[in-house]
């Protein structure tokens, strides 16, 4: 019972600081007089139920509100995600609008450009996997690079659709604070924007093990997605609504009951346990020559993505 009690008014303080008070000094002093008032109701009033009974009631009050709160694509945006991407069908072929290709000089100098590509279903042959790494273990951001042969290479991201000041937190993604958009970049822009220009990430590009049929099951439930939300705004959260987790709730996907998915600074590791990696080298050796980040970094913008891709194999057969 106490161990309920205080997940409930753990959870309610970050709800009342965050989606009450929006993130300012008055939702620190409600959220601290709540957590005050709850010990206070349990430490003075027995038997322990009572109380109890009390707080799950405020508490399923605030729960109606807090699920009402609708996401929005209303918002002031962070350039970087302002602009949502569209896809329009005709036939084998998909147009993508909006696909992002800035040019940067730093992370808050650079020129907005977004463009139309035009791919082919048919065309869709391979994909890569790139995971992001500022440093911690446990956590990554995994993008899927499609490779459609003549019609070039598309970058999905899957992210949270930050607003203008907002950084990513862990604890504000389990919250109503964030949208979540599927993201279409030119690879160079998606990469460079974090090895480079951001806080220096490091990249892993790894093969992804998918016949042809799955990869172009998985771009369509992309395809399909990406309008969803160009017409409908959902929330981003951290845990069921994130990077990964919506990945695996596409459609086509089965629900992943694996720790990692979460922990996704290891899902490299997972993937190559189901053979979605090479399985011809050694998981540490194949993770050692996918590390892509100073070859992105000094790669040339003209034929971006064939000069990472030569230098990672030319890697591969020098080891």
């Amino acid at each position: 019972m106490l161990a309920s009690g205080a997940a409930i008014t753990l959870w309610m303080i970050g709800a009342i600081y965050y989606d009450v008070c929006r993130e300012t000094i008055w939702g620190r002093l409600l959220a601290s007089g709540w957590a005050i008032g709850v010990i206070s109701m349990f430490a003075t009033w027995q038997p322990l139920w009572q109380p109890f009974v009390v707080l799950l009631g405020v508490a399923a009050v605030f729960f109606g509100w807090w699920i009402r709160q609708k996401p929005s694509h209303d918002r002031d945006w962070d350039p970087s995600v302002a602009v949502l991407p569209r896809a329009v069908g005709a036939g084998d072929a998909i147009t993508i609008e909006n696909v992002r290709n800035f040019e940067y000089r730093s992370l808050d100098d650079f020129t907005p450009r977004y463009e139309t590509r035009t791919v082919h279903v048919a065309n869709l042959q391979a994909a890569d996997i790139i995971f992001f790494n500022w440093g911690s273990a446990w956590m990554s951001h995994p993008v899927l690079v499609f490779d459609f042969g003549p019609d070039g290479r598309l970058c999905i991201s899957i992210e949270v659709r930050y607003r203008k000041g907002q950084d990513y937190s862990i604890l504000r993604s389990l919250y109503r604070q964030q949208e979540l958009i599927f993201l279409v970049a030119d690879e160079r822009d998606a990469i460079l924007r974090r090895t480079k220009y951001g806080r220096g990430q490091e990249a892993l590009l790894y093969r992804f093990n998918a016949s042809p049929e799955e990869l172009r099951t998985v771009f369509l439930d992309y395809v399909s997605t990406i309008n969803s939300l160009h017409e409908a705004p959902r929330w981003y959260h951290g845990l069921c609504a994130n990077c990964t987790t919506s990945f695996y709730r596409l459609p086509s996907r089965r629900i992943r009951c694996d720790w990692r998915v979460l922990a996704n600074g290891r899902l490299d590791q997972a993937l190559y346990e189901d053979g979605r990696l090479d399985r011809t080298l050694p998981f540490q050796e194949l993770r050692r020559i996918a590390s892509l980040t100073e070859i992105a970094n000094s790669a040339p913008e003209n034929g971006f993505g064939d000069h990472i891709r030569r230098q990672l194999e030319r890697r591969r057969h020098e080891r």
